[in-house]
């Protein structure tokens, strides 16, 4: 079985602007995306897209201040089987004319395909008391109220 994902833009960073480039076939896509605050986007994490990177299971991500090393999916390494990034970003505005959604911040290359945007729904996206490992209880949470 095989799948194929074709880019709907790009991570756009220019100076302090960030954004994501949409491609004219999938601008309609973001109709009413500006009528909320956050988005969840996808991304592929082409840096990282080799048949050895994907075998890779076990990694110390940089943040990581606990045991090493950590398995992949209890860490957030770009090392993946499937190299599918996610950001959380703050909707700063849609520009129509240039098919641009301008955001707070990527974490994500300039020219990073993106492979999807979600609208980000806090009854159904944010988790209460949400546990975390011990070595990653340190990080600060970017979005507070």
């Amino acid at each position: 079985m095989s799948y194929v994902i074709k880019p709907i833009g790009y991570v756009r960073k220019t100076g302090d602007l960030n954004y994501l480039e949409i491609n004219e076939e999938y601008w309609a896509a973001t109709m009413h995306l500006d009528l909320f605050s956050h988005a969840i986007v996808l991304w592929w994490i082409d840096g990282m897209d080799t048949p050895e990177d994907r075998q890779i299971t076990l990694a110390n991500p940089p943040r990581n201040k606990g045991p090493v090393p950590s398995g992949i999916f209890a860490c957030r390494s770009p090392a993946r089987p499937n190299p599918i990034g996610h950001t959380i970003v703050k909707i700063q505005s849609l520009d129509d004319m240039n098919r641009r959604i301008l955001i707070d911040h990527m974490d994500a290359n300039d020219g990073t395909p993106l492979i999807d945007i979600k609208p980000y729904l806090p009854s159904s996206d944010k988790v209460d008391n949400a546990q975390v490992a011990p070595w990653f209880e340190h990080l600060e949470n970017r979005y507070s109220e």
